[in-house]
């Protein structure tokens, strides 16, 4: 009598297995026709010991005798899709004839990009330093921020600077169990990243009380100890790069201007005598709010023609300070 019921229960267990397995291998097929993603592609190949996860290298020949830019930044430098040709760098190579060498990786911290500058500062020895910040980096530079965050937390094992020296930590309660398996089924990737969206909604919404971070920060300010410890990091970490570029120039600009991020991007910038070129994120709105569609569907990246505006004018203000052949 007892084997029937256990019977039962194994037949169920292996049935659902078999239709996990079906759902993941019917997803990975439509991605591998539809999307041209390999069928055995795992996001663990992403991994990177040095910098957390992989980034987006565009590195022109070096051998050419031009003006060499080196551009770091995160998803708005690694395009989130936009082709490479379309992307606001490549104004920079039209108008001052430079070589470019680019990397750029989605959800990317300042010190991630101190990182990839140190690992190829020497390969490139650029003329010209850009860095592209946006204010989710004061939540990325932190990990007591980040982990609070249900709108800009990557979810990923990243490095952070902390009590004077770089750690890897997760940002996330069940983090690494949800990247592991995530790694290995898309199926489950995606059940997690739909939890994480609901959840982030919940929070937007104020719904049973839930709250992200950023409403704190926008509230209190530098009042906000965290806040005002990430401050003094991203600082740190601008010194870093200050140092590591030693006397090649460094330009930085911001692809949003939210308060009150952006006037401790100025402050640190000025702090550091590197110059800051405004005026981007007025630009771009400005010119939706005539009707112009510049962002992709998530409404808040460039899409082809806002990386089109944002290339341009940043290309025009570098030539007038003098940063060409």
């Amino acid at each position: 009598m007892l084997w029937t019921p256990i019977k039962n229960a194994i037949l169920v267990f292996f049935s659902l297995i078999l239709f996990f397995f079906a759902i993941e291998v019917s997803l990975r097929s439509y991605e591998r026709f539809f999307h041209k993603i390999p069928f055995f592609k795992s996001s663990i190949e992403y991994y990177d010991p040095l910098l957390g996860w992989k980034g987006k290298k565009i590195f022109d020949d070096s051998s050419e005798n031009k003006y060499k830019i080196f551009v770091i930044g995160d998803s708005f430098t690694a395009g989130c899709g936009v082709k490479e040709t379309s992307l606001y760098y490549g104004a920079l190579r039209k108008r001052l004839d430079a070589a470019l060498f680019v990397y750029g990786g989605g959800g990317y911290g300042t010190l991630q990009e101190f990182l990839a500058l140190e690992k190829y500062y020497d390969q490139v020895q650029p003329d010209l330093i850009i860095l592209q910040v946006c204010h989710n980096d004061f939540i990325n530079n932190s990990h007591e921020l980040e982990s609070k965050s249900y709108f800009n937390n990557n979810n990923m094992v990243r490095p952070y600077f902390r009590n004077g020296k770089i750690e890897y930590l997760l940002p996330r309660t069940w983090g690494r169990q949800k990247m592991l398996l995530g790694s290995y089924s898309r199926v489950l990737y995606r059940l997690f990243a739909l939890f994480d969206r609901f959840i982030a909604l919940l929070a937007k919404k104020h719904y049973f009380g839930m709250h992200s971070i950023e409403n704190v920060i926008r509230s209190e300010g530098k009042n906000l100890e965290t806040f005002n410890f990430s401050i003094n990091t991203t600082d740190i970490l601008v010194k870093k790069i200050k140092s590591k570029a030693a006397r090649t120039p460094i330009v930085a600009f911001a692809v949003d201007n939210m308060e009150p991020y952006i006037n401790e991007f100025r402050a640190i910038f000025k702090e550091n005598q590197i110059i800051f070129i405004d005026g981007i994120p007025d630009l771009i709105r400005d010119k939706e709010r005539s009707g112009d569609r510049l962002r992709l569907k998530d409404n808040s990246h460039w899409n082809s023609e806002g990386h089109q505006i944002a290339g341009n004018f940043l290309a025009e203000e570098l030539y007038r300070l003098g940063y060409h052949k």
